[in-house]
């Protein structure tokens, strides 16, 4: 038993020698590639076996939102840390560091899995915290579009999940719709999410709600933009 303890301890110690590695690897992570893609970095705390044998899942919810400026719901999606109060499913949210450049940060997220309880007859969903990599790319004169990219760099349940934003603004929506001119701003929402699972069972599950899951996520922010002034100046 005395050996067992022994062996345990050694195990805990090295676990949390390993976690303080990761935190400043991934400090180093995020300053180094504030210019490349997202979507090129793998799930460092994933095998690659694992990752082979997962099942992807993927939806694009697109809509126009009336009265609402690409830049304000760009902010909105950007300051991850107020999640939590508006977001559906989603129990923390915190900004663990931002890159120099200012486009790319690390953020972490308790989300619940929605029809996954812990129990039978119980009403807690399932619960996963991860580790985002995010990079946000604001619109210029040559490129009039707004894109975040997310991606998960550290979970323990998804091999991965990422998902992008591309906002584009309308100044005609006359000529979207065919319907008679209104006035605007409006916003053209590109939303993707994809997700790699190697557990069945929530695989399944998540593959019946990932639609109406996206459709809710696009919701809640519309809803936020509309709760919350437009400041083109900072982060709302």
């Amino acid at each position: 038993d005395h050996e067992m303890m022994i062996e345990a301890i050694r195990s805990a110690s090295s676990s949390i020698m390993r976690m303080r590695y990761c935190c400043k690897s991934s400090t180093t992570t995020v300053k180094q590639h504030c210019n490349s893609s997202i979507f090129r970095h793998q799930n460092r705390s994933i095998g690659a076996a694992r990752h082979r044998s997962a099942t992807t899942h993927s939806h694009v919810h697109q809509s126009v939102l009336t009265n609402i400026h690409p830049q304000h719901l760009y902010n909105i999606v950007n300051n991850v840390d107020n999640y939590k109060d508006f977001l559906p499913y989603c129990h923390e949210s915190k900004i663990l560091q931002t890159a120099s450049c200012g486009t790319m940060m690390d953020a972490v997220l308790r989300v619940g899995l929605p029809g996954l309880s812990l129990s039978a007859g119980s009403n807690s969903l399932l619960e996963e915290r991860y580790v985002s990599r995010v990079r946000m790319i604001p619109a210029s004169e040559t490129t009039p579009l707004w894109t975040i990219e997310a991606k998960s760099i550290q979970s323990n349940l998804f091999d991965s999940l990422k998902s992008r934003w591309q906002l584009s603004l309308i100044d005609d929506y006359a000529n979207v719709n065919g319907q008679q001119q209104q006035t605007g701003p409006f916003c053209n929402v590109n939303f993707e999410v994809e997700i790699q699972l190697s557990n069945p069972l929530i695989s399944f599950t998540l593959d019946r709600v990932l639609k109406d899951v996206a459709k809710a996520q696009v919701e809640a922010f519309e809803k936020r933009c509309r709760a919350v002034p437009f400041d083109n100046e900072s982060k709302t």
